[in-house]
């Protein structure tokens, strides 16, 4: 309970950041000049998925098998034996040895997908001179694949969400979700800054910050 009550606290402390990154993350995404020829792929690519997810076909299968992948990986990279692994349409699991809230929420803050073909792009490309939009699409539909469903997984009562507290999580979930994106827009187009993007949210949080301080306080 005094751990919930922690989290918690945290989850109302990290408020502004959630703030911030939204209005940095936004106005880097207006400089993007690669996306001036290239917004409508991107905004195909999430219009596809959600058509896709709302009229005809959840690959829930794919996603477990993601977010399970996910657990398994991050729990291995903190040192943790991987003990078991189970995938199926109505859910799955990973037995480790090792557990914190990092391994608890990885999955739904790190859009797996999007990486596998963030770095598919940069391997091809390396080799071929190709055009970009087929990527530009496929970014955006694996990124509403792992937005929408993060969203609708979450809406049931996960034990990663429940032990970690449902406000914390989904605070936290939402500032690394924004930060993961906003790499692999950095790395994906030149003219999205990430130094830009975090220089501009600590500025942002710091001014939220004064601000509430100062509202309660004097």
């Amino acid at each position: 309970m005094l751990k919930l009550l922690i989290k918690f606290i945290i989850g109302i402390l990290v408020a502004p950041v959630a703030f911030a990154v939204s209005i940095a993350f936004y106005n880097n995404i207006l400089l993007i000049k690669e996306l001036a020829n290239s917004l409508n792929f991107f905004v195909w690519g999430i219009a596809s998925y959600v058509i896709l997810h709302l009229l005809f076909y959840k690959p829930t299968y794919l996603y477990v098998l993601g977010h399970e992948a996910v657990h398994a990986g991050v729990a291995w990279l903190f040192g943790g034996r991987i003990k078991s692994f189970k995938v199926s349409e109505e859910g799955g699991g990973v037995g480790t040895d090792k557990s914190n809230v990092v391994i608890e929420l990885s999955p739904y803050f790190i859009p797996l997908y999007a990486i596998i073909i963030t770095m598919v792009y940069f391997v091809i490309v390396s080799s071929y001179n190709i055009s970009g939009r087929t990527f530009v699409f496929l970014i955006g539909f694996a990124l509403a694949f792992h937005i929408v469903s993060t969203i609708e997984i979450m809406k049931i009562r996960q034990p990663d969400i429940v032990k970690s507290g449902y406000f914390f999580s989904i605070i936290m979930v939402y500032v690394l979700n924004i930060i993961v994106i906003s790499v692999i827009f950095g790395l994906l187009f030149p003219s999205f800054s990430i130094k830009k993007f975090f220089i501009e949210s600590w500025g942002v949080t710091k001014l939220a910050y004064i601000a509430i301080i100062k509202q309660l306080f004097f």
